[in-house]
């Protein structure tokens, strides 16, 4: 009994759950008499959900071109106005005259301009793939989550400009006739761990090539591509959706296998990591910035 005012609070202690959203409430309050003859029920409308976020581990920002830049990093790409200097190459009509390098137009006796490299702030994609057909079992995919979401909180960190893509879910009545991929947002290190509370793998889900393919056309202008698969996805198919991002960008493949050893290979642009723990990604990562 309560005398008028008064307030009691009572603590719900929850068992441990597998990283998800669970959804708790609403709340009933039942209020009875000693001998059970008289019962009281009241249902409270409130409903709260828990986020349980993945496991993750504390990347290096140094690792695999994860490096915070504050002025722009240049690129392939040359222009004619810009802070990284590339090189001296002859006048053509329509290039300003501002950009005109006096001393080598005397020794040559032709006008000489100067051209940069296109430096730009780096941004930084992390693909993550659903579709159960690329993951040998549950824990594997759970260890793709983590994955991700440890580059992502990195990143975050780091200030770094950031699109976290994962799989939707399509209907499996326009399957292959419809292309959809769901952004997480990065605006915070809860947020992002909220968001990949909610993930799961999918059934009807595209192709990782092709979620890698809309995540490119969602931003031409990455400069990093993470791409977060399991062991199912082989290196063929890896490189065919390395090729849907920019060829100036640096494109990095995390392959999540249980039954693999560590590793680091290089195929072509393509820098593939393979993990069997949690605990290999930022050892190698960091190996590969070292070595």
């Amino acid at each position: 009994m309560l005398r008028p005012g008064a307030s009691s609070e009572q603590t719900l202690e929850l068992p441990p759950q597998r990283r998800g959203i669970v959804r708790i409430g609403p709340a009933t309050t039942v209020r009875s008499d000693p001998l059970g003859m008289l019962r009281r029920e009241h249902a409270f409308d409130d409903v709260h959900d828990l986020y349980v976020h993945p496991r993750t581990t504390v990347v290096p920002s140094s690792s695999a071109g994860l490096i915070r830049d504050l002025d722009g990093s240049p690129t392939r790409r040359l222009v004619d106005a810009d802070m990284s200097f590339h090189a001296i190459r002859e006048y053509a009509p329509g290039d300003s005259r501002r950009q005109i390098h006096w001393k080598s137009t005397a020794k040559t006796g032709q006008l000489m301009v100067r051209q940069y490299e296109e430096s730009r702030r780096s941004r930084m994609a992390v693909v993550l793939g659903l579709a159960e057909a690329e993951y040998a079992s549950a824990d594997e995919f759970e260890l793709a989550v983590s994955a991700a979401a440890s580059l992502t909180l990195r990143a975050v960190h780091d200030a770094r400009d950031l699109d976290i893509v994962v799989g939707a879910e399509i209907p499996r009545v326009v399957r292959g006739r419809l292309r959809a991929i769901r952004h997480i947002p990065a605006t915070a290190p809860r947020v992002v761990l909220d968001g990949f509370s909610g993930v799961d793998r999918l059934a009807n889900t595209m192709a990782f090539a092709d979620v890698c393919r809309l995540a490119a056309e969602a931003n031409e202008r990455l400069s990093i591509a993470v791409m977060v698969t399991g062991s199912h996805v082989g290196l063929a198919a890896l490189r065919q959706a390395a090729l849907a991002f920019p060829a100036d960008a640096a494109v990095i493949a995390v392959v999540c296998d249980e039954r693999a050893h560590p590793r680091t290979q290089v195929a072509g642009a393509l820098t593939v990591v393979t993990i069997g723990t949690l605990d290999d990604l930022a050892g190698l990562l960091l190996r590969g910035v070292t070595s």
